[in-house]
């Protein structure tokens, strides 16, 4: 089985290059489109999520994800590397992360994960670690 690491942002300069190149050759998207390099750099430094780690398979970057305040986590992976490092990451999580305090109509006391509906290798990942379906989001036209 290949070695999945996992790399806390700093960010550093590195960090920062790897997490674009990512983003740019991001297949699904939920909430971020065409951003430019500044932009991406003003976003990773500002650091805002509870915790962001970059995920390394036999060095190379092919993913990241983070813990937010939210009590989300967003998962962001290569297509094909889902199904090895979707378990780590929950397994990492567990070890690490306890949900932050329910706050009634803002935040659940359990984990999430958003999925875009086009990321079918993600969402099986997930249901292979036993997690269910809470709900599903609309987005409405402008």
């Amino acid at each position: 089985m290949k070695q999945v690491e996992f790399e806390h942002v700093l960010p550093s300069q590195a960090q920062i290059e790897s997490l674009f190149e990512l983003l740019v050759q991001r297949v699904h998207k939920i909430s971020c489109e065409d951003v430019s390099y500044n932009e991406h750099k003003r976003f990773v430094t500002s650091h805002p999520y509870r915790d962001w780690l970059l995920i390394r398979v036999s060095d190379s970057y092919v993913g990241s994800f983070y813990v937010s305040k939210e009590n989300t986590i967003g998962i962001n992976v290569s297509d094909g590397y889902a199904p090895l490092v979707v378990s780590q990451i929950v397994i990492f999580v567990k070890e690490n992360f306890k949900p932050l305090p329910l706050i009634p109509s803002i935040r659940s006391d359990k984990f999430s994960v958003n999925v875009p509906p086009s990321n079918v290798l993600l969402a099986k990942a997930l249901e292979e670690v036993d997690a269910k379906i809470a709900q599903i989001s609309y987005i409405l036209p402008s």
